[in-house]
């Protein structure tokens, strides 16, 4: 039984979504577009809390959507979050949205009850605008084992907007990561990942001696799509996982304790006020630049005792 709630123009629209041009049932359109739901169960579920629209009218996800038909994914009924009152760092913020930093080993959303959305009233200013979302929403995900920065919208409109621009690509992502090995110079790594095309930019910034791996190497990346782990799983195909990756690693390149050297360092996208350009960046996280100092160390120390025993 669907959950009738207020009509769609009375509840934030999440995101307007675009589908193929063949007819489609409802719930695998939701599964693909939406990344909040990434299997066709859980956007079935969401159907029938009545969260999803089909040219105005809450639809089950069994309904076939046609072509032309206008999907919109709503804001749920009531919406408000338990608040988890954890300090995050706000790297950037008005009235329309917000660029935080979410700390690795914090989910970005979902049922738990520790997740970056759940921090989120505790660390953002209310919007003052008509439009304003009943709580601050992010606006795309990171693994839960990866930090930095995360878009998060503030009203209506900032939604709409930053979910447009993610959805047709022209948000600019840029990452770091520490990988096990020496990998030399750039590159583009073109491989689909579960039937989808998936393509990430990457180039060597730094080569530091490793006691266990021989090498590790700084590389910036920034992806041309948005894929399930797939900054993890093409560094792993070039045969240079991310340190600490126990998922798509090589025994021994796990550290207990210190997580995933990954990060997301810089957002670019155009304000949905004004059109213009934002881009928001922030250091590397302190461990990468602690791995690096104490692995050359540990290196220089050895060399040194090979050199004594000679």
């Amino acid at each position: 039984m669907i959950r009738r709630g207020p009509a769609p123009e009375a509840r934030a629209v999440l995101a307007r979504i675009r589908h193929a041009a063949e007819p489609q049932r409802l719930d695998r359109v939701v599964s693909e577009a939406v990344r909040a739901f990434p299997t066709r169960a859980s956007a079935r579920k969401a159907c029938r809390r009545g969260e999803v629209a089909v040219n105005g009218e809450i639809s089950e996800g069994s309904r076939w959507v046609q072509p032309g038909d206008e999907v919109c994914w709503l804001e749920p009924e009531g919406a408000r979050v338990p608040v988890l009152p954890l300090p995050v760092e706000v790297a950037w913020e008005d009235d329309a949205l917000a660029i935080v930093v979410k700390p690795a080993g914090l989910p970005t959303s979902g049922a738990l009850s520790k997740t970056l959305e759940r921090t989120l009233p505790h660390n953002l200013r209310p919007s003052p605008r008509p439009d304003a979302l009943g709580a601050p929403r992010p606006v795309h995900r990171l693994d839960a084992q990866t930090q930095g920065l995360v878009a998060v919208a503030k009203t209506r409109g900032a939604h709409a907007a930053l979910g447009a621009a993610f959805e047709a690509r022209t948000v600019r992502k840029e990452y770091r990561a520490l990988v096990v090995g020496r990998l030399e110079g750039e590159g583009l790594v073109d491989a689909a990942l579960d039937g989808r095309a998936a393509r990430t930019r990457w180039a060597a910034e730094e080569h530091t001696p490793a006691v266990r791996s021989g090498w590790v190497t700084t590389v910036a990346l920034r992806p041309e799509t948005g894929r399930t782990h797939q900054l993890r799983r093409h560094l792993a195909g070039l045969g240079h996982p991310v340190l600490g990756d126990g998922l798509y690693g090589e025994p021994g390149t796990t550290l207990v304790g210190k997580g995933l050297y990954l990060a997301a360092v810089a957002l670019t996208f155009a304000h949905p006020d004004t059109g213009e350009p934002l881009t928001v960046r922030i250091a590397e996280p302190y461990k990468f630049g602690a791995f690096r100092a104490r692995e050359a160390r540990r290196w220089a120390r050895l060399r040194a005792e090979d050199r004594g025993t000679a």
